[in-house]
Formats: C-alpha cells, structure tokens, sequence
C-alpha cells in the first residue's frame, strides 16, 4: 500500500483508514487452497504410485555423502564413533514431574535430544559407509525410542487427561516432540529394515506397531487436537509441523494406501487451517524465529504432498505462498540478525536449505539467492548437517544447487506487511529499522504494540531484548510478570505511569504507512494498548526514515484525560548509552562509530538504567550480561504535548 501524504501521524491515519478497512477484511479467509485441490484430482491413479519412491534411496544418499569434502566425512565418522559408546539411559520419570514441579523442561528434553542426536550419528555414519558397523547401535537406538513409555515432551504431556505430569502410555497425544522422533524412525525404518530384517523381522514390526498406535491411529482416529485447527480457528507453527510428521510417518510406514491417503487427505484439510490463519500478506506474526517452523515446515508438507500426488497438488503459485516465503528475507537485517517481535530471537541461525527448497517450490530466483547468500556466510557442514535426520537427507540430494546459485542480499529499501501491521526501511548508508502495531494477544505474544527496532551497519542500536528460555511460566497466566514481555522494556511509552496490557482488545489503532524516494514513514495510535486507568484521548507514536540524509525520528504526541503520573519513553540500547550534552545522548557502537540521538530536554529528563542479562538464551543472542534502558520521563504535568527524538548516523 502506498499512501501520498505530508507526514502527520493525522495525515496517515485519514489517508490510511479506508483502505486499511479494505485489508482488514480480507485477513483469515476461507481459501481451503489442498482441499480444492485434492478434491479436483479426481484420477485416483495420481495417488496410486509406490509412495516410496519420493524419497531418496539408500544409494543415492551414500553417493552424495561420498562426495563431501574429506573433513566432513571424517567429522561424520567420528561422531559416529561417538555416539557407538551412548548407552541409552532410559528418562528418569522425575524429569518428567520437573515440568509441573517447577517448569523446568530442560532436563527432560535433554534426555530425548541426547537419545536423538546419537541415532542420527550412527544413521548418518551408517549411510556414508555402508559398511554394517552401525547396524546394532542403530538397532539399540531403535529399540529404545520404542521402549520409551512416551515421546511427548514434558511441556506438552498436559494433553493426556491425566495431569500428574507423569506420561500415561494408553493415552497417546501427538505433539512436537512425538512427531520428530516419528519422523526419525521412519526413516531408519525406510533405509534398514531389510539390515534389521536378516536378524529377526520382529524390530521392524516394533517400529510400525509403535508408528501406528503412538502417530497414525490417533491422528486418524482424533479431530480434537488442538493443533489441527478443526475446533478452532487459532493454529501456529504446530500445525504445519505436526502435519508434517504424521504425513512423512504414513509415507514411509504405512502400508494400506486407502489409510496413506485418509491421512492426505485429513492433513490437507488441516493444513489448509494454517494458510486460512495466515494473513495475505504472509508475515509470520510469531517472528521470523518461528519462520523455521511455521513457513519452513508448512513447505515440507507441500513439497512432500506435490511429490506424492505426482505434481498434481501444487500451490506454489498462490500469493499468500508466495508471500509467506518470502518474509524470511525481508525482515533480514543483515548477517545473522532479523527483525524479532515476539517471541524472537534477534539473531538467528536461519536453515539455508529450507529457504533453497521453498525458493524452488515458488520458483522464486530472489528467494533461491537469498538461500545462498545465507548458506555462504556458513561453513558446509554447520548447515548441511544440523537439524533432523529428516532435513539433512533434503539438504544433501540439494546443496550443490544451493552452492551454485547466484547470492541475493536482501536491499529491499522498505517493507509494509499491512494486514500484520509490520513495516521497516533502509537508508543508502547503512540505516535500518522496523516497526509494528498489531494487538496484545498474537501468537508468541509481548506487549509491544508500537515497538521498533534499529540498526546501523548491521550494528543493534535499539533493540527488541526478546524472550528468555522457555519455561512453565511462559505460557501460564503468569507470562507478563517476565520483564521481556511488558511493554516497560520495549521501545514504548509508559502512559500516566499504566503500562500496555495484554489482550486482543488492547491494540494499535489508524495505523498508517508511507514510502517514497526519500522518506519510509510509519505511525499509530497506541493509546488503545493500555487500559482505561491511562486515562488517554490519544498518543500518537510516528517514526520517519530520511534515506538521503541518514535520519531516522520518533515522534510522540498525546493528549490525556487527566494527569495521574509522570508519562515516560523507554528506549532498549544494547551498547551504553552516554550524556553528551544537554538533550544529546551518543551510543558508541562496535565499529567505533557513534550514533547521537536528540531529545527534548525542556520536556523529558533523561535516566540510564543497567538491567542484568542472566538467562541463557538472551546471554547466546546479546554475548554481554547487561542491556541498558533510556527512561525519559515528562518534566511538567501537561495533558497535551509533542515530544520528538531525532538519531543520526556519524
């Protein structure tokens, strides 16, 4: 959307409204985009191939193994060497009753990864030697996944009617943590079972017992998980990636083609679900941190759908598809920060191949060169080889395709998700910002409504501080007590002293967006964010970048019912934050350079808070154990006041 307009957050609003009205509209439709498709494939005999042969043989993933540079192939044997010595210890049920206990769910999911990791070692060196050395460590693997009394992960055993916290085997739920080690032994079951086989068939018929009963049954048998979205419109990234899971199980496992194709036929209804939920515009509203999992698992599953019914169902053409792949790369900052609302992390390892694979599907050259712009700034085997068994096989039948692709930088100069209400820009030296409006209740959700973020040069300059590591607490009704969800630590006014509050009801109003050669302008009302004791007729938050000049503004004007306290701005600096002069304060980034911010001085005085970092999450994105925070607070008990704040680049 591109509006003309003198930049007033009046003027955005005004001009704005009514073709806004018009988006708004159009959010969450009806597009059963699978289901019409499935329905118009009315030749069965596009589903009647050997669902086997979609995926990669045995062979063919040697053969490219073999092809590797020599030190990745010894890294995968001496990891396979490793992982002959695990043990297997089976999960204390203790680690289990962590989680209701105390909302720990490390200790347990550090069981079940360390159990995964290691079958994946011995897989992986199995397969680039075929030598057999393996097997009876795959073998041991195999069976104790299958010993396991559950592979639902602590966090989510809150499904099962009981509450205890311990798992109930007659209960089976599919959740993430089912479906990903699912998906691990289908495939040692796709790949070995012939090896297992001349031993006994009695593994191998374990394995499927345990597929059907734990994952195909129950997805067939069950319309009430919640992920499926047939009982409720809201879904996130578990839906797509839940789908996923139980589809490639049923692929490789299952052997009665009327179940295989029940089980497409359910997903896609499912999955439809999902891209119904999706705004048009595509933005992911979980943050580009979850793009992996939301957009990124979304495309396995139709990949593996087009691949099963021979090309025949294929959306790869769909705007909402195609926008919804192509929001990883817009939101990129540069190197391995990306825009991170919500739930997010600033800094993201993003998978290179899953990019490659939807650039493909969409036939997208921009989305392709991004994928290997982003592959380039890694070693081979740090991407190549991380993530799931599932996602390395993919990874290796396409590399040499992401490695001869021409790289993308993203230099897009603006971006406006207007449904989302997530917009950002660039300047030609090195200026970079986003902004969002939105509503407190979105999936992953912070109290952010109106935040921004900048940077210079790749360089935070004022940040979003993200979540720290997930924990009972964080999704309990307890979650806004964590500091890094209140809008008190985002880039946001405290009105009358009220923070925002959490809930659909509690949102941006007349958000307004504009582009032109020189400026990208963006602003909101977010007085409805807060609740009534604000006592606010309206704070109008507006943000201007100057592309030529390398300027970017923040402009607050409001107007309250009342004075109750002293109003203030908060603004979240990663590097320490200095005076230099009345109303000038300089932050000194890594390059040497320093950014200077102007304030008002005769309206706000300025206080530099230090708030200690000690989760382990935030520790990993910010490498530094303190964030600071500029609190200007309001001189005067004036209900109606303009309050502006300029930065500039060196």
């Amino acid at each position: 959307m591109k509006c003309n307009l003198t930049f007033t957050v009046r003027g955005i609003f005004l001009c704005c409204s009514l073709i806004w009205a018009v988006f708004s509209a159009s959010a969450q439709e009806k597009r059963d985009l699978l289901t019409k498709q499935i329905e118009d494939v009315k030749d069965l005999a596009a589903w009647e191939m050997d669902p086997l042969s979609v995926f990669p043989s045995e062979n063919a993933v040697h053969q490219q193994l073999s092809q590797l540079p020599k030190e990745i192939q010894y890294q995968l044997a001496e990891e396979g060497g490793k992982a002959l010595a695990y043990e297997w210890p089976s999960i204390p049920v203790s680690a289990y009753l962590d989680f209701v206990r105390n909302g720990n769910r490390t200790r347990m999911q550090a069981y079940q990864n360390e159990r995964m990791k290691a079958l994946k070692s011995l897989v992986m060196a199995e397969l680039a030697t075929g030598e057999g050395k393996y097997i009876d460590a795959i073998m041991d693997g195999a069976w104790a996944m299958c010993e396991q009394s559950t592979w639902v992960l602590s966090a989510h055993l809150g499904a099962q009617k009981d509450k205890s916290g311990m798992p109930d085997v007659e209960d089976p739920v599919i959740d993430l943590g089912a479906g990903e080690v699912a998906n691990l032994l289908s495939w040692i079951h796709f790949y070995f079972r012939s090896d297992f086989e001349t031993i006994s068939p009695l593994l191998t018929r374990r394995i499927e017992k345990e597929l059907d009963e734990r994952i195909i049954s129950p997805y067939l048998a069950r319309d009430d998980f919640w992920w499926m979205g047939f009982e409720s419109s809201f879904v996130n990234n578990w839906n797509p990636w839940c789908n996923y899971n139980v589809l490639l199980t049923a692929s490789l496992v299952e052997k009665d083609q009327k179940r295989l194709h029940q089980v497409v036929e359910k997903s896609a209804r499912s999955v439809d679900q999902f891209i119904n939920y999706y705004k048009a515009d595509g933005a992911c509203e979980e943050g580009p941190a979850y793009w992996d999992h939301a957009g990124g698992k979304m495309l396995e599953y139709l990949a593996l759908l087009k691949d099963l019914s021979q090309g025949k169902v294929d959306v790869g053409k769909e705007p909402v598809i195609q926008n919804m792949g192509n929001y990883i790369r817009k939101v990129h900052i540069a190197d391995d920060y990306y825009v991170n609302f919500a739930d997010a992390s600033a800094r993201l390892k993003a998978h290179p191949g899953i990019i490659f694979r939807y650039g493909q599907y969409i036939s997208d050259e921009n989305l392709k060169g991004f994928a290997a712009d982003v592959a380039q700034k890694e070693d081979l085997d740090q991407w190549l080889l991380k993530g799931s068994l599932d996602r390395t096989i993919h990874n290796l039948m396409g590399y040499k395709k992401v490695e001869s692709q021409k790289a993308y930088q993203e230099k897009t100069p603006f971006f406006w998700y207007s449904e989302t209400e997530v917009a950002g820009g660039r300047s030609v030296d090195g200026l970079f910002f986003a902004a969002k409006g939105g509503h407190n209740n979105e999936s992953h959700n912070h109290n952010d409504v109106g935040t921004f973020v900048l940077y210079y040069h790749g360089n935070p300059v004022f940040i979003d501080v993200g979540v720290e590591t997930y924990s009972a607490k964080t999704f309990s009704k307890d979650r806004y007590d964590i500091w890094t969800m209140q809008s008190d630590f985002h880039n946001l006014p405290l009105i009358n002293g009220v923070s925002q509050q959490n809930g659909k009801n509690f949102k941006g109003a007349s958000v307004g967006f504009s582009e032109g050669k020189r400026y990208v302008r963006f602003g909101l009302d977010v007085s409805q964010a807060y609740p009534e004791s604000a006592a606010s007729n309206f704070w109008e938050r507006s943000y201007e970048l100057d592309r030529k000049k390398g300027k970017f503004s923040i402009t607050d004007q409001f107007s309250l019912k009342r004075w109750e306290a002293p109003s203030e701005v908060h603004l979240m600096s990663l590097y320490p934050p200095e005076k230099t002069e009345e109303g000038m304060v300089g932050i000194t980034l890594p390059n040497g350079q320093d950014m200077i911010m102007q304030y008002p001085a005769d309206k706000v005085t300025l206080t530099i808070e230090e708030w200690p970092v000690e989760d382990s999450r935030l520790l990993q994105v910010w490498e530094q154990e303190v964030v600071y925070r500029l609190v200007f607070v309001q001189v005067g008990k004036r209900l109606e006041e303009k309050w502006a704040f300029e930065v500039a680049t060196p």
